[in-house]
């Protein structure tokens, strides 16, 4: 064995060199990734065979495999080894960015006071509301003084727990036990929590193009991740049943960012695909469903799951406030049960007060009611945005998807320019928008002729939007 781990592993380290030997051996099994020497999904040698073999330190080697895993090239199994990552090829031939390829915009500090930015993040504030949230504090201060001062179960608040099982049933027809809701702070932390509980061993595939950052906390949780590309239905079958992934993230209400609402036929596919293989599970974000502005919301699939492999994943964030982080999962009673096991020792991640303050806010209708008023304003606005686009002279060649539901439109452009030639000339008239190629894993080029543009117009008021 050792034998063959020299034959393949070639490597020259210069202990005289600058730079430290993990990083010279990171280069190294870089290298042997690109020219095919390691092969996706190959094992790599143990630490210690390694570390005997280049006379270097065990430390020395383990740094270099958790920057390589880290980096995505190589990807762990506990008590197993470290392996190539199937989608390593992809990093190490990833040509030069270009001008082509959208650039990162700068942070929002350094943009001008008076750009209009056609951002995805965040909602409007002023539609926040401050006295309904203020009178219910001030009743949970009267009312829970003592209360506020203990801990909470590790689930959540049971009373906040039932209020949420409760809105589900109302709104989106699911019938869950208190017992299977876990509140957290966030869809982010949730998605660390759910790694931690399905296992990091696994492969968890994602949508392409898709949420950037849910991908970015599976990766530093440890999970192995590939991303499936996506078609006018959502994520393609084919290229999934081939990823080898046995945890799906989708968002089927209205997937970030293309806007695509996932059909029930294409529904009932991927819960084939779930239910295949005891060891899947789907893990459904519930983005954007409830500002749903056309027709009626299809079912979950949570709901269509009759084999409790879907974990439903929701929050607070996009109709409330982003900083108030309370999210939720409705895990599948199996999993539930492996919760209480496992990782019940967690303190809940949400203050008792912004617990307690939510329940009421949900039990005494004022969520239902802010709702209203927020589809009902979003629903303005994008109508004005809508007509500003048809009224265009260039509006033969605009394409408008998404308008289903969301925050966001996608702006599809039939011109001989690239993304980042519209967003350099929006730009120059203080426009500030995002293309479509920045939300996939590795950019990409779209085929000639058509660019994308992300249009969020949720913090963006009527006047902005027209200017």
């Amino acid at each position: 064995m050792q034998t063959k781990w020299k034959t393949m592993l070639t490597i020259l380290l210069n202990p005289k060199s600058p730079e430290p030997l993990y990083q010279q051996l990171c280069q190294a099994i870089r290298a042997k990734i690109a020219d095919g020497t390691l092969k996706p999904r190959e094992k790599l040698p143990s630490r210690r065979v390694l570390s005997m073999y280049l006379q270097v330190s065990m430390i020395t080697v383990q740094t270099a495999y958790e920057q390589l895993t880290t980096e995505r090239y190589l990807y762990a199994v506990p008590s197993v080894g470290y392996y190539v990552d199937p989608d390593a090829l992809l990093l190490v031939h990833t040509p030069a960015p270009t001008d082509s390829i959208p650039a990162p915009k700068p942070p929002a500090s350094s943009v001008r006071s008076d750009s209009i930015a056609f951002s995805t993040s965040g909602v409007d504030l002023k539609q926040f509301p401050f006295s309904t949230w203020a009178k219910l504090s001030r009743q949970v201060l009267t009312a829970q003084q003592e209360a506020l001062l203990h801990g909470t179960p590790p689930l959540g608040l049971s009373a906040l727990r039932e209020a949420i099982a409760a809105h589900l049933l109302a709104f989106r027809g699911m019938q869950v036990s208190p017992e299977q809701i876990l509140v957290g702070a966030g869809t982010e932390y949730l998605l660390g929590i759910l790694v931690q509980l399905l296992g990091a061993s696994r492969r968890y595939a994602a949508e392409d193009p898709g949420y950037r950052k849910g991908k970015q906390i599976l990766r530093c949780n440890g999970a192995s991740v590939i991303a499936v590309a996506m078609d006018q239905d959502g994520l393609d079958q084919e290229k999934l049943q081939r990823s080898g992934a046995s945890v799906a993230h989708v968002t089927p209400s209205h997937q970030f960012p293309t806007g695509t609402t996932m059909p029930l036929r294409r529904r009932a596919v991927l819960l084939d695909w779930v239910n295949a293989q005891p060891d899947r599970y789907l893990i459904e974000d519930d983005y954007d469903s409830e500002l749903c502005f056309q027709g009626k919301l299809l079912p979950t699939l949570y709901s269509l799951d009759q084999g409790q492999h879907v974990i439903y994943m929701n929050t607070f964030a996009r109709t409330l406030a982003p900083s108030l982080r309370i999210g939720y999962v409705v895990l599948p009673p199996k999993l539930a049960v492996q919760f209480a096991q496992k990782l019940s020792f967690y303190a809940c991640s949400v203050p008792a007060f912004e617990q307690y303050t939510l329940t009421r806010f949900l039990q005494d209708g004022c969520f239902e009611r802010h709702l209203n008023r927020m589809k009902k304003t979003y629903r303005l606005r994008q109508a004005i945005l809508i007509k500003q686009l048809r009224s265009h002279p260039l509006s033969d060649r605009l394409q408008i998807c998404g308008e289903a539901a969301g925050l966001q439109l996608l702006l599809k452009v039939q011109l001989p320019c690239t993304e980042q030639d519209l967003i350099d000339a929006a730009d120059r008239a203080n426009v500030i928008v995002t293309g479509l190629p920045s939300y996939y894993d590795v950019p990409k080029h779209l085929p000639d002729q058509m660019s994308c543009i992300i249009l969020g117009y949720a913090r963006l008021s009527p006047e902005q939007i027209t200017t």
